[in-house]
Formats: C-alpha cells, structure tokens, sequence
C-alpha cells in the first residue's frame, strides 16, 4: 500500500482494504445505507462503550472506530467516494487533477478566467490602490 494515501495510517500493515466492507456494504451501497452503516458501527466501536474493558480491547475499538469514521469519511463525500471508486486510493494528490491534467482541473475551478479577464482585474486592482503603473 502506498504510504501517501492516508488509508495506510488508518489500517496499518493492510495490503488491501475495502472501504466498503468496513462499513459492511457494497460498492452499490446508497448514501443513505452508508450513513446508517456508520452510525451502526460508530456506536457500536465508540471508546466510551469500550471504558472497562482490557487495554488490548480499548485499543483495537478505537482503532475500529477510527477506521469506520475514516470510511464513512471518503464514501460519504461525493468527490472523495467517486475517486475511491476509480482508483481504489485515497490520498488527493495528483489524482485530483484527473485524465486531461492540472490546466483542465483549474480551468473547471476558474471557469472564465482569460488573459483578457486577468489583463482587466489587473487594471481594477491596481486602479484602486494608486499605484498607476
């Protein structure tokens, strides 16, 4: 697993994990199915219900619980869910960008954004703090 994708801090030493087996769903699950599915296993992994117990078992109910928040994390969130979907990862590094590169990314953040439109902003701001150069 690789170490920039974040999956590894919350499942240490795991070649390979399904996000949506730790919410115990499949890939076809719908929104709705995953927040019940965390809400389930969160009360069911919360530390406080864990607080007499022995240390090795506290441990591994917050780890579990970490894990299920993590998961519910990336497949509650639209953008997050469709990337884990198509890559398997995580991490938003360059993935985000997507197939056609980072000038397409931003040109779907900026949309409009030209020379021209750069030239006038430009002549705004620098109209507005004096400083005519």
């Amino acid at each position: 697993m690789d170490r920039d994708d974040p999956i590894s801090t919350f499942f240490p030493n795991q070649e390979d994990v399904d996000l949506y087996a730790v919410l115990t769903l499949t890939s076809s699950a719908t929104p709705d199915a995953i927040k019940k599915a965390y809400r389930r296993l969160a009360l069911l992994h919360h530390p406080d219900k864990h607080a007499n117990a022995s240390d090795a078992a506290r441990h591994e109910a917050a780890l579990r619980f970490q894990q299920v928040g993590f998961a519910y994390a990336v497949l509650s969130d639209g953008t997050r869910k469709e990337r884990y979907d198509r890559t398997g990862r995580t991490d938003e590094g360059f993935e985000m960008a997507g197939e056609d590169g980072w000038e397409a990314y931003f040109a779907d953040l900026f949309e409009g954004v030209t020379k021209g439109r750069l030239d006038e902003l430009k002549k705004e701001y620098q109209g507005g703090c004096g400083c005519n150069s």
